[in-house]
C-alpha cells in the first residue's frame, strides 16, 4: 500500500512541476544557466538559483539568501535576459528586516540596461540578493532571473 501511495505522489508531483514550467517560454533554465556559467570563468561552479519574477501594479522586492564560506573568494554571475522588463539587482550583507544593513552592490552602478554581469566578494558568511521589480501598467506578467555562484 505504501508503494502505491509513494508512486501516485511521485507521478502527481511530476505533473504539477511540468504544468508550472510549460507556461513560460522565456524561462529556459538550462540555456540561462549555460550563459551564466560562461561569466564564472575562471571560478569553479558552486551553485545556481532560478528565480521567478512576477510583475505587479506596485513595486515589489524578491529576496534570495546565499550562504557562503568565510575565507573563499566568490563570483556571483547574473543572467537577466528572460525578464520582459529590467529589474534592479542589489546585494546586501543582511536580510531586508535587519537594522544596519549594508549595500554591497547595485546593478544601477554598472548600467541599468545590462542583462549579464557579475559581482565578486569574499570574507562574508552570507549575502542577500534583492530583485527590485518595477511596477507595470499592462497587467501582471512574469519572467525569470538566474544567478550562479562560483568560488576560487
Amino acid at each position: 500500500m505504501k508503494k502505491i501511495i509513494k508512486t501516485l505522489f511521485s507521478v502527481l508531483f511530476v505533473f504539477v512541476s511540468m504544468s508550472f514550467q510549460g507556461g513560460d517560454i522565456l524561462c529556459n533554465a538550462k540555456e540561462l544557466k549555460e550563459k551564466a556559467k560562461e561569466l564564472l570563468e575562471p571560478y569553479k561552479y558552486d551553485s545556481s538559483e532560478l528565480t521567478r519574477i512576477m510583475y505587479k501594479k506596485k513595486e515589489s522586492i524578491k529576496e534570495v539568501e546565499v550562504p557562503l564560506f568565510i575565507g573563499e573568494k566568490y563570483r556571483i554571475a547574473f543572467e537577466l535576459e528572460a525578464l520582459p522588463k529590467q529589474v534592479e539587482v542589489r546585494i546586501y550583507n543582511k536580510d531586508k528586516d535587519s537594522k544596519n544593513r549594508k549595500l554591497l552592490f547595485s546593478s544601477k552602478d554598472i548600467g541599468a540596461e545590462k542583462k549579464e554581469f557579475y559581482f565578486e566578494i569574499s570574507k562574508t558568511r552570507r549575502i542577500y540578493v534583492d530583485y527590485i521589480v518595477p511596477p507595470t501598467e499592462e497587467g501582471s506578467y512574469s519572467g525569470c532571473a538566474v544567478f550562479m555562484v562560483g568560488y576560487k
